[in-house]
């Protein structure tokens, strides 16, 4: 739960590398920046709540979803169920996978990964037919080479926890988010980051956990979350991880 390339394309993006020669880049296709919301393991106040804040802005978020925790209690409170899977993609928001059942990615055989990616893309395919789970994020963060060398000739992007702004061409292999996190919530460096953005124009990813009025060490409160979204769509476009990365494969608009 709780990073620009040079021009060695090929290397990097995987099998659909041949799709980014002539690719285009976030300067040119978002003059002001872009930014993403994303919500690890999915608790069910990610949606409920976290959710509905990102409609009422009119933008959407991508969920990295290990289907095996559907109906857990846990530290994060009380995690997603199915009907709030398919509720989240017909509203428009984005599923994207983030293993089974959460392993460490870091610390786990290339054969278990490859396990934990079927099992979640057959659930998935099990609730929506014909849907595919195309983004992933590391649990826990947690990556190692072997892991990315796997991860990226799977899926179209794979998020890590490092902070930053992803620039033109982003490392796909490890995109760089910041997180909201209720006990070190800065009002001003998270300005401060979107006014970045949006002056280098560039790719800001944030994300969190639960959002709840007691978070916990890995969430934030409505009323943070709504601060940032509220912020965000002031100074950049807000897309979903999928649109973004189908624009810049020249896929999208």
């Amino acid at each position: 739960m709780r990073k620009g390339l040079t021009f060695n394309i090929a290397g990097v993006l995987g099998p659909r590398a041949g799709a980014w020669f002539g690719a285009q880049r976030i300067s040119d296709l978002w003059p002001q920046g872009v930014v993403s919301f994303t919500f690890d393991d999915f608790p069910k106040s990610a949606f409920a709540v976290g959710g509905d804040i990102l409609e009422r802005h009119g933008a959407r978020g991508t969920y990295y979803t290990a289907l095996k925790l559907a109906g857990i209690e846990n530290d994060l409170g009380r995690s997603f169920d199915e009907s709030d899977v398919l509720a989240a993609h017909q509203k428009g928001h984005e599923i994207a996978c983030h293993t089974h059942t959460h392993i460490n990615c870091a610390q786990s055989s290339l054969s278990t990964i490859k396990q934990e990616i079927r099992a979640n893309a057959q659930d998935f395919s099990g609730l929506v037919a014909g849907a595919t789970l195309e983004n992933f994020a590391y649990p826990y963060g947690a990556v190692s080479p072997r892991a990315k060398q796997s991860l990226k000739w799977r899926f179209q992007s794979c998020r890590g926890i490092r902070p930053g702004v992803n620039k033109d061409v982003p490392a796909l292999a490890e995109l760089l988010a910041n997180r909201i996190y209720a006990q070190e919530f800065d009002g001003e460096k998270i300005s401060d980051l979107i006014a970045q953005n949006k002056a280098e124009k560039s790719w800001l990813i944030f994300y969190t956990h639960d959002v709840t009025d007691d978070p916990s060490p890995y969430g934030c409160t409505p009323g943070q979350f709504e601060t940032v979204v509220s912020e965000a769509t002031k100074s950049s476009p807000i897309r979903l991880v999928r649109d973004v990365i189908a624009s810049l494969r020249g896929m999208g608009n």
